[in-house]
Formats: structure tokens, sequence, C-alpha cells
């Protein structure tokens, strides 16, 4: 038998790929999502500082240009947080790629693993059968 060679090492490498296209995929979505979380959180505090600033006006113009702010604020989280969910479902769809992809290449790794070993199995058994018959040559050109 010659080097080993494993037989689907074309399709080991191409899940390999698909696998760090789909981690890549996923840290971008995961990256997004996280600067989507910041901007709500902007938002957020925005609201509540317009909360604890609202004891000090006193003239009713002030009041109403803060209150329309703090409703035009409310709407705002509102949607950002609806952004939020739609980029945080689009992260748990792009995990779910990457963990499949995982998975298909781990199953690629134990199958070589699998194969290696049986080739090693192989190996020592050819190994062995060349060695009993060099005993048996030997063995029986010492009777003659």
């Amino acid at each position: 038998m010659g080097a080993y060679k494993f037989s689907l090492e074309n399709v080991l490498t191409w899940r390999e790929s698909q696998e760090d296209e789909a981690k890549r995929g996923f840290l971008i979505c995961q990256e997004a999502q996280r600067k989507q979380e910041e901007i709500l959180d902007t938002i957020i505090a925005a609201s509540e500082e317009i909360k604890h600033d609202a004891i000090g006006f006193d003239d009713i113009n002030s009041l109403r240009q803060q209150y329309l702010y703090k409703n035009h604020l409310d709407s705002e989280i509102v949607k950002q947080q609806q952004t939020v969910s739609l980029y945080s479902n689009e992260t748990e769809k792009m995990k779910e790629v990457f963990v499949d992809a995982q998975k298909e290449r781990k199953i690629m790794d134990r199958l070589k693993e699998k194969h290696y070993d049986d080739y090693l199995f192989t190996m020592k058994a050819e190994e062995q059968k060349e060695l009993d018959e060099m005993g048996t040559l030997r063995f029986g050109s010492t009777f003659i």
C-alpha cells in the first residue's frame, strides 16, 4: 500500500470552507445586532433623561415640546425594538447554519479518522503477514 490518502479530502475541504463562511456570516450578523442594540440603548437613555428633565420646566411651551419629543422617542424605541428583533432572528438563523456546517465538518473529520484507523490496521496486518512469511521461510530454510 502507498501513502495514506483520504478519498473524500475534497469534500472535507469544502465542508471546512462552508463552516468558515457560515461562521463569518454569523459573526457579521451578531455584530450588526449588537450595533442595533446600542442604538436602542441610546434612544432609551435619551428617553429616560427627558423624564428626569421634565421637573425643571416652568412654561407650557417647553413642556409641550418636551412631551412631543418624548412621544417621538417612544415611537423610535418601538421601531428600534422591532429592528433589534429582526436582527436577533437573523442572527439565530445564521447561528443554526453555522452549527449545522460545524456538525457536517465534524462528521467528515470522524470519517477521516475512522478511515485512517482502518488504513493503519490494514498496514499492520500486511506487515505482520510479511513478517510471518519471512519467519516461515527462514524456519523452512534451516531444515533444508
